[in-house]
């Protein structure tokens, strides 16, 4: 059987949360046309085996399933991945001349949104961004704030606090135990340090984009190239333990002119779902990694530009699925021959 087919032999599990909801295949939207996002899939029951919650200090040893994956009938590509842990959709769009493309996610426990740095933090070692995906097994990943080259501004990972500098000048993004995003607007040490243990992980770059539903517009800062269209990143929380992280393309991308940082925040206002966003480090940086083709970490976002720059962290989101033994054999007969 060709595991590329819609679903193909998925465990019997997955197929009734599957079918609820019809998989549309992903493709840019028409000019003109407004700008939606695919609904987030639901986690499917969580039946012959166990949910587990992720240690924060130490790497997951559980990776994405080869039978979670969801293909489009005659797609390379995987359209989505599904477990009991964690669901994700793949989307694109487009909008002022521009292409996008977005992951929706939904897990289980808060422990699965997670971080990862290249190497110690006060090294300026780097590695691509799937090099990182994998080395942990991720499902789907993003880049973080490149915090090795940013001389300013609080950095907690996983639990650790590595620098305690925030002075008022730029906008926070903290990931609570309870995996929810805040944003701490022009955010000061003790803004920070209120939160105590609760603080998984600190970011700062920025700058917000929608904090409690309300967009933020007229952010200025020549850095991160503001006022020029240029490639952007974004992560969001839509709902309890719903996410989603969207990329757009940019001028280096054939058929793309690229966002200035005010369109990307009428993008994400146009959706009407998102609670927070937070601008994090764009340009070539910009990395979205999932299944591509057989290589379960590949880079999805800009395909037609091979543009890639390495990475000192990267935010993903984790398996927390351990299948009984009997189901796990069973999947394992699914036809892995070729196309």
């Amino acid at each position: 059987m060709n595991k590329r087919k819609w679903i193909g032999r998925m465990p019997a599990l997955l197929l009734s949360a599957l079918l609820a909801v019809q998989i549309a295949a992903p493709c840019p939207a028409a000019a003109g046309e407004a700008n939606t996002l695919l609904p987030a899939l639901p986690l499917p029951a969580a039946e012959n085996g166990q949910l587990m919650t992720l240690p924060i200090g130490e790497d997951p040893e559980l990776g994405p399933q080869d039978t979670g994956y969801i293909f489009e009938e005659g797609q390379n590509a995987a359209a989505g991945y599904a477990d009991p842990s964690i669901t994700v959709r793949i989307g694109w769009g487009r909008t002022e001349e521009t292409d996008y493309v977005y992951a929706r996610i939904r897990i289980a426990d808060a422990s699965q949104l997670r971080t990862k740095l290249a190497s110690a933090f006060r090294s300026e070692n780097t590695v691509m961004g799937t090099t990182l995906a994998k080395r942990v097994q991720s499902v789907v990943a993003i880049n973080g704030d490149f915090c090795a080259k940013q001389v300013k501004g609080t950095v907690i990972r996983q639990g650790e606090t590595l620098r305690l500098n925030s002075n008022g000048e730029h906008d926070v993004l903290l990931i609570d135990a309870q995996g929810d995003l805040h944003i701490l607007e022009k955010a000061t040490d003790d803004n920070v340090l209120a939160w105590g243990e609760d603080a998984i992980n600190v970011f700062t770059f920025g700058p917000a984009l929608i904090v409690n539903g309300e967009p933020r517009y007229g952010y200025k800062n020549n850095s991160i190239g503001t006022h020029k269209a240029a490639q952007r990143m974004a992560i969001c929380q839509t709902g309890p333990l719903e996410y989603l992280l969207i990329t757009s393309e940019g001028p280096e991308d054939p058929g793309s002119t690229g966002l200035k940082l005010d369109q990307f925040v009428d993008l994400l206002a146009s959706f009407g779902e998102i609670q927070q966003a937070y601008n994090l480090d764009g340009g070539s940086c910009s990395t979205l990694v999932f299944r591509k083709n057989d290589n379960n970490w590949a880079k999805i976002n800009t395909p037609k530009n091979g543009k890639s720059r390495t990475l000192k962290d990267i935010i993903y989101f984790a398996d927390a699925w351990i299948p009984d033994s009997d189901s796990a054999g069973e999947a394992g007969e699914t036809d892995n021959g070729g196309d």
